[in-house]
């Protein structure tokens, strides 16, 4: 073939892959029935037919569709230019799979529901290849375009004396930055989680105390939520009441917690600029974190999340020097104390965040040396937690263990739309087996897609092992039979934190008093400047959302793609020891698929707050593969 007509096909290649995205951006997912069953349109041929629904699904303006096709050509023409290497191509393809998957499924479940946009009629189908195709194909091309960006990021700079005085003056530049939040805010914000723990942790009783498994007049408390916070909690409430007002009290604890995000943050950008980040990216870096309102929001949050956010944080850290000393750090006594403290604070924060450390433990001991030691630092706290802590100390003190519901809610939501969906294809055997666990009747107007409490919370505390295995033995039959009704539930359940279109509610606007609206003194008050103001806020933390570029920077579903971007960049790089400090977060992305609300921000706080400062360890020097036993040469240790 003659390089004039290898040219021709390579120009109609480029211009049908131009057309495909265009038309993947521009793609109505609409199935109304006039999409599929227009008597208008019966007497035309399947051509004619297909041709008006293409019409109508991605018709736009033709100025618009010419930009978007004329852009795209663009793009996909300057990859060639950037010579990515065939390990980068597959990496790239990975991501623009995983992320056009979750994009079309997302689209058909906001709109619809279901996945009946994505499966249905051929042409149906054919509309949603080309959503998927086009988006792949554009996400893949970004991948690669931020892979050659990494690689062509400034070069490390050398590293300032510190400075005590100008590390306190960096903080308190911050923390003045946080402040005219938390005055606005004063004395702070919270949902009935924090007003259940104050009060579990004074001793008065609530209805949440039911969903456990032990009751009894002389239980005032459960694990339900980490009883950690419970306490801390209960013990800001006690001053503040001491104080004559509860409102004092918390606006202690919101002030103390935003001071103490001031430093933490403060003092990871100082760190890495020891490591020698550049000066202008590390100065960017620090303003952002200061300026962007998602920190002084959740700074100024009195709740388990934001406190397990930090730890995780500061414990991506203590990670990333672990990684990038080779493991050598744990020689040094004081670096094992801070992981044991952190590790230990990890899984008293949040309930799953033993199964963090356990995991993050077990890596370590794995891949890299001193095995002693970091058993000693990382799975002593791990063992600690469950056998002292749990199994010890809090039935020793009254405390109750948190429901079962919390780690079965996954499988009712599956039983609940299988029953909303067949009702009529459920045994009467089976009905019985699922009534002795929730309740059965109820299912079709109990269940919630995307929020698993109204069905879960129906889970009877008093049911017996042999009742829960015939449930279990139910769930599997009725699986065998539809399951698709079990997987689009699934996808339902955790589509939102994944979908770039969904806005997210991202704060409380005040402290929400349902828990305690028969205990006057545990309540805090709304200033009336906020009761006001509730709803201009609301809109504008959802208006903001809409503001191009600057709008992604708030909605979850982005999160987890950057989580994934840093883990391929890694194995791009084969720079393996990227990946240690990466694991709080790619584990957060774990949670995302089972947590019990889809897409609500507490469960992607993590990524917030550690995400800026893991992009920046994108130009940091290379941490190297994962050494597999302490025998291989090391890195020398630096301080």
């Amino acid at each position: 073939m003659s390089r004039q007509r290898m040219r021709l096909w390579e120009a109609l290649l480029l211009a049908a892959l131009s057309l495909l995205t265009a038309a993947s951006l521009i793609c109505s997912m609409s199935i109304e029935p006039h999409y599929v069953n227009d008597p208008g349109i019966a007497g035309l041929s399947r051509f004619s037919r297909i041709l008006v629904y293409c019409a109508r699904s991605f018709g736009t303006e033709q100025t618009v569709g010419c930009f978007l096709a004329v852009g795209a050509g663009l793009l996909l023409r300057g990859v060639h230019k950037i010579h990515p290497t065939a390990r980068e191509r597959t990496l790239a393809a990975v991501f623009g799979v995983l992320f056009s998957m979750t994009q079309v499924m997302g689209r058909s479940f906001a709109e619809n529901g279901n996945w009946n946009a994505v499966f249905g009629s051929r042409f149906v189908e054919f509309r949603a290849a080309v959503f998927f195709s086009g988006r792949a194909l554009l996400a893949a091309c970004v991948v690669l375009y931020a892979f050659r960006l990494v690689d062509h990021a400034p070069k490390l700079s050398s590293a300032p004396t510190f400075s005590w005085k100008r590390f306190f003056l960096t903080a308190g530049v911050v923390a003045l930055c946080y402040l005219p939040y938390y005055f606005y805010f004063f004395p702070g914000l919270g949902n009935p989680d924090t007003n259940m723990q104050i009060a579990w942790a004074l001793h008065y009783p609530t209805e949440w105390l039911k969903y456990s498994p032990i009751r009894g007049e002389d239980i005032f408390a459960t694990n339900h939520h980490p009883y950690f916070t419970t306490l801390l909690f209960g013990l800001f409430a006690k001053i503040g009441l001491k104080l004559g007002n509860i409102s004092y009290g918390v606006g202690l604890y919101c002030l103390c917690q935003l001071l103490t995000l001031a430093v933490i943050t403060t003092g990871i950008w100082t760190y890495l600029r020891r490591l020698g980040l550049g000066a202008r990216v590390c100065r960017g870096g620090l303003i952002f974190t200061a300026l962007f309102p998602l920190f002084p929001l959740y700074g100024i949050t009195m709740l388990k999340d934001p406190l397990f956010s930090m730890t995780l944080l500061t414990f991506s850290i203590l990670l990333l020097e672990l990684a990038r000393t080779g493991g050598e750090r744990l020689q040094k006594n004081w670096f094992c104390v801070l992981l044991f403290i952190n590790a230990l604070l990890v899984a008293l924060t949040k309930n799953q965040g033993v199964y963090f450390a356990a995991v993050i433990a077990l890596a370590v001991l794995i891949f890299f040396p001193f095995r002693l030691r970091a058993a000693a630092a990382l799975l002593a706290p791990v063992l600690l937690f469950q056998f002292v802590w749990l199994g010890i100390l809090l039935p020793a003190w009254n405390v109750a263990p948190g429901g079962k519901q919390e780690t079965l809610g996954f499988f009712f939501q599956q039983t609940a739309r299988y029953v909303s969906t067949y009702p009529e294809d459920v045994t009467e055997q089976e009905a019985d087996a699922i009534r002795a666990v929730i309740d059965y009747d109820h299912l079709p107007e109990l269940y919630d897609p995307v929020l698993s409490d109204p069905v879960k919370f129906t889970y009877n505390q008093d049911c017996t092992e042999e009742e829960r295995a015939a449930y279990f033995r139910a769930w599997a039959q009725m699986f065998r039979r539809h399951p698709d009704a079990y997987i689009q539930a699934a996808i339902h359940n955790a589509y939102a934190g994944f979908y770039l279109e969904r806005e997210t509610g991202l704060s409380y606007y005040n402290f929400d008093l349902r828990e305690v609206e028969n205990y006057p003194q545990l309540q805090v008050a709304t200033p009336p400047h906020l009761q006001a103001a509730e709803p201009s806020i609301r809109v504008s933390l959802r208006a903001i959302q809409r503001i191009p570029c600057i709008g992604i920077l708030f909605r979850i579903g982005a999160y987890p793609w950057v989580v994934l971007f840093l883990f391929l960049d890694a194995l791009r790089r084969r720079q393996y020891g990227r990946i240690l400090p990466q694991l709080p977060c790619i584990l957060t992305v774990g949670v995302l698929f089972l947590a019990p609300v889809s897409g609500s921000y507490r469960y992607a706080m993590p990524f917030t707050l550690a995400l800026p400062f893991l992009l920046a360890t994108l130009v940091l020097p290379s941490c190297g593969p994962w050494p597999r036993d302490g025998k291989k040469k090391r890195s020398s240790p630096q301080s």
